[in-house]
């Protein structure tokens, strides 16, 4: 490839981050106004109680859970999609990897939102993480609701990695393609990306070894899930 080649390529790819169209705009106040119809929504049941969604006894899962459930399905079908690929060393992957990999976070945060949801007070939620109180008031270890914060905070922990570590080059070429405040953001994210062969070896051992860990991290996690509902008490 010469170098008018792959600078073509390089402003073609970077057109979409120097402007924004009207219809990017327009796109952003409608998906803006789903948003604040379902927080409304949320609102609506906050006040009024589970019972406006038919979560009443004697039904104790939901629509809720069972998104949730949806979600973290279709996030780990986006980490094993990715880090099979990058085990393999498929060379056609990169394009299929980084939408997997994308769709495994944003998956993973949709998907941590509706046992939140599912609380009646989901204004408590952080009882569910372990922190210093003066109460000495810890979450209760056996509920599947706390296996389920440790289970994913990990899981989007690990997924976030796996995701931002190759992006570290592209970040490192948007710096070199910006100006002004996007110049700066990019060059914080870069993290000081140069291309020298020690980095890239560095990173493809890193990338090496999150594909090997995310993936029974992705088992486990399903399995947790799982949890939710066989290790539930409920009698009619």
């Amino acid at each position: 490839m010469d170098i008018l080649t792959e600078r073509k390529i390089n402003e073609d790819l970077l057109r979409p981050l120097r402007g924004t169209s009207v219809g990017f705009f327009l796109l952003v106040a409608f998906l803006g106004a789903i948003i604040l119809a379902g927080a409304g929504a949320w609102l609506y049941q906050m006040s009024n109680g589970l019972a406006v969604a038919g979560i009443k006894w004697p039904i104790f899962w939901g629509f809720y859970i069972t998104n949730f459930v949806f979600w973290i399905g279709i996030s780990h079908a986006g980490t094993l999609i990715s880090a099979i690929l990058r085990l393999v060393n498929a060379t056609w992957r990169r394009p299929v990897t980084r939408c997997a990999e994308v769709i495994t976070v944003f998956a993973l945060m949709i998907g941590a939102m509706f046992p939140i949801i599912h609380l009646g007070r989901p204004w408590l939620f952080f009882w569910l993480m372990p922190y210093p109180s003066e109460r000495g008031i810890w979450p209760n270890l056996r509920s599947p609701l706390a296996w389920d914060f440790f289970a994913i905070s990990t899981y989007l922990t690990g997924s976030t990695l796996f995701l931002l570590l190759p992006i570290i080059p592209d970040f490192a070429l948007m710096r070199d393609q910006m100006t002004g405040w996007r110049k700066k953001i990019y060059s914080v994210l870069a993290l000081g990306w140069q291309g020298t062969t020690k980095q890239w070896h560095r990173l493809e051992a890193a990338m090496q070894i999150m594909a090997i860990a995310i993936v029974p991290v992705a088992i486990s996690v399903h399995t947790i899930v799982s949890f939710d509902f066989s290790m539930s008490l409920v009698s009619i």
